[in-house]
């Protein structure tokens, strides 16, 4: 019987740990562990001293150049400071390995283990601490410079491409895919003339919705870049206010942040006034996101639908569109 051909496949923890661990820079690796099945394939990698995690990219997620310019940032930033989950070199000093998997070509990259525990923002220090960690982050990230290609935080980006994979989802939803289509050209027009009127864009990590960070009793240190391109500074904080609006937390929060965040790097007043306008945009990323990844696409039904439109209706009323 011939092989019949795979979508997405999970590598064997013993190829990983003979043949594609082995290629990087690390001592003596005795346990590989799967440690989180999300965008990617994430192994958590232990030696007699250290702990590491391996990153297998899914494949046709990211092409190399896409992940080159992920590592170029977090060399970057660690070269200026930033406390980051930073890559580790392979014996041929490159950073990327090559694994055929059955479904195809499939990248892997290896970073420190970021320690501890994420950030618990019921206690009002944290905010402070976070707000002070993301402005670090884009203060160091100022100079940033790749040669690599890879997409940009833009109109195309988060709402166009999202919106195309959406649409075929809400066929026998006409009126909620109204309100979307709408809703996002009000959107892309306010996105595209904070971007024409931007003196640069940035690198921004693109997913610091609180989670991606983990914090020791001495660092803050932030992990998964993977979502990291340029584009407008002030979307690092929409994602974090998206978060805490995701999760009915106390708009305090968000308060005390901004407020901390801005004693730190200030943000021009019109990136201000764009948040809330991007906080709707990154929940119909979001969608978008949710359709490209699933394998299995039956938890994409009427009940995911009917949250995530609920969702971006009341931010249209709250903001007005």
């Amino acid at each position: 019987m011939n092989q019949l051909p795979v979508t997405y496949s999970v590598i064997c923890i013993d190829v990983l740990m003979n043949r594609v661990i082995p290629q990087f820079k690390i001592e003596n690796p005795i346990h590989c562990q799967f440690w989180c099945q999300g965008l990617n394939d994430t192994y958590k990698v232990t030696t007699a001293k250290e702990i590491f995690i391996l990153r297998v990219y899914r494949h046709n997620w990211r092409t190399r150049s896409e992940i080159s310019f992920e590592i170029d940032a977090l060399l970057h930033l660690q070269a200026n400071g930033s406390d980051v989950a930073y890559p580790i070199k392979t014996q041929t000093g490159e950073y990327i390995a090559d694994l055929i998997a059955p479904e195809g070509m499939r990248h892997a990259v290896l970073t420190r283990y970021a320690d501890g525990s994420e950030l618990n923002f019921s206690i009002p220090e944290s905010a402070q601490i976070y707000a002070k960690h993301m402005a670090q982050l884009h203060l160091n990230s100022t100079q940033f410079n790749s040669l690599h290609q890879r997409f940009q935080l833009d109109v195309q980006h988060l709402i166009t491409e999202p919106l195309q994979r959406i649409k075929p989802f809400l066929k026998e939803r006409q009126d909620d895919w109204n309100f979307i289509e709408n809703y996002a050209q009000l959107l892309a027009k306010k996105l595209q003339t904070a971007l024409n009127h931007s003196p640069q864009l940035v690198l921004c990590h693109g997913d610091l919705h609180g989670g991606n960070a983990h914090k020791n009793s001495q660092l803050l240190v932030s992990f998964d870049f993977d979502c990291c391109a340029l584009g407008l500074r002030s979307y690092d904080l929409a994602v974090f206010k998206w978060a805490l609006e995701v999760d009915n937390k106390s708009p305090q929060i968000w308060e005390n942040f901004l407020h901390y965040y801005q004693l730190h790097f200030p943000l021009p007043a019109e990136e201000i006034a764009l948040i809330d306008t991007l906080v709707s945009i990154r929940h119909i990323w979001l969608i978008g996101l949710h359709i490209d990844i699933a394998v299995a696409k039956g938890w994409l039904n009427g009940k995911y639908f009917d949250q995530k439109i609920a969702f971006l209706r009341k931010q249209q009323l709250t903001t007005k569109g």
